[in-house]
């Protein structure tokens, strides 16, 4: 194959000799063939470089996503402590109409909610990375599914679309941040066959993430260091969690937050949100922030002396404002009623977004004995 150096050679040679139209021709014929020779070397290049789509990214086609769970229920509920798995099949029709079928291992996960809820706990679901092979499909086998955590169907709805709604919102902000694709679920007891349909979403693997952005893996670190940490990045976390009134995250104990590595700096990837006053969990009465924090308030779990320097985080909120808010009127799966209340509060934010509230001072001693079991697994 021809390299750069033979097509300057032969440039040179044009301009050190008479021009005539054969030396024109045979550098023409020279160039093309240059050209020709190399079409396989780039596309297998261009080839290796685009990695193939995951599993949520075929599922990811349409807003809702009707799958099928069957699995068998009663050893998977039959006691909420257990870390047993159960087999299973995650089924769906893709965008093309074709029909898939996965095997998988599905697990209770989490702290907080597989115990306090009284509807399906937060599920694993384990595939198997041979099958996603063979599919052609990236190996990313682990996602956490979201479910209904109440009881009470119409109240269990509102609360997990709202809770998925914050990831939303959060993706309209940054791609560092998880991506979510909402299910409506037939799970399906295998030993019965009798079939419940209720709302969930699934969350993207973390290594996708990573994948995804080029970042690295980090161990937990507790009492991270400032200077380790992405400011900026963090800004946008902290006036976030603010925007929709969540105060059950930690950066010292890394409580509800994912670290990963991205240009030497340590990101936070927030998750968990259903503590949130944008969501109002009935069962969030385990938070003892709240005990502090009155009902409905907002307080900013960032570095205290950031609120001076939110110059640039607030004008990314605020140039996102309209998406943010078109992002809520288009969800509407969820009823008008919940859709409006969430806007309301979003817009309350935006009213008093240069008066930014700190929280009481005790909440910055000992943390952690404010805060109970996150949900992450």
């Amino acid at each position: 194959m021809l390299c750069s150096s033979d097509i300057d050679g032969a440039i040179e040679k044009l301009h050190l000799n008479v021009p005539n139209m054969l030396k024109l021709t045979s550098l023409l014929t020279l160039l093309l063939s240059w050209f020709l020779l190399s079409l396989p070397a780039v596309a297998k290049a261009a080839n290796n470089e685009i990695a193939p789509q995951s599993l949520l990214d075929l599922m990811s086609y349409q807003e809702v996503l009707e799958v099928n769970l069957k699995t068998d229920l009663v050893q998977l509920l039959n006691n909420r402590r257990s870390r047993e798995e159960a087999k299973g099949h995650l089924s769906f029709t893709d965008s093309n109409g074709r029909f898939w079928s996965w095997k998988t291992k599905i697990k209770l996960r989490g702290n907080y909610r597989r115990l306090n809820c009284d509807g399906m706990p937060p599920l694993k679901l384990n595939f198997k990375k041979g099958e996603l092979e063979e599919a052609g499909l990236s190996k990313f086998d682990d996602m956490k599914l979201v479910t209904q955590c109440v009881e009470d169907e119409s109240l269990a709805k509102k609360l997990l679309l709202k809770e998925y709604l914050a990831y939303k919102l959060y993706n309209q902000l940054t791609d560092k941040s998880y991506r979510v694709q909402l299910l409506k679920i037939n799970f399906i007891d295998s030993n019965t066959g009798e079939q419940n349909t209720q709302y969930g979403f699934v969350i993207e693997d973390t290594a996708e993430f990573r994948n995804r952005l080029g970042a690295l893996k980090v161990d937990k670190i507790y009492n991270i260091q400032p200077e380790l940490l992405d400011r900026d990045q963090f800004k946008t976390v902290a006036l976030f969690q603010y925007m929709i009134g969540n105060i059950d995250y930690d950066l010292a104990s890394g409580r509800n937050l994912k670290m990963v590595k991205i240009n030497d700096q340590i990101i936070m990837v927030p998750y968990d949100f259903d503590f949130s006053e944008m969501v109002k969990a009935p069962y969030r009465t385990g938070n003892k922030r709240l005990n502090v924090i009155r009902s409905g308030d907002r307080a900013f779990l960032g570095f205290p002396e950031d609120v001076e320097t939110l110059e640039e985080t607030v004008k990314l909120f605020e140039k996102n404002r309209k998406a943010l808010l078109e992002t809520i009127n288009n969800l509407t799966i969820l009823d008008k009623k919940e859709r409006t209340f969430v806007k309301d509060y979003l817009e309350s934010f935006f009213n008093s977004i240069t008066e930014i509230r700190l929280p009481p001072v005790d909440i910055y001693r000992d943390s952690q004995d404010l805060l109970v079991g996150n949900d992450d697994e």
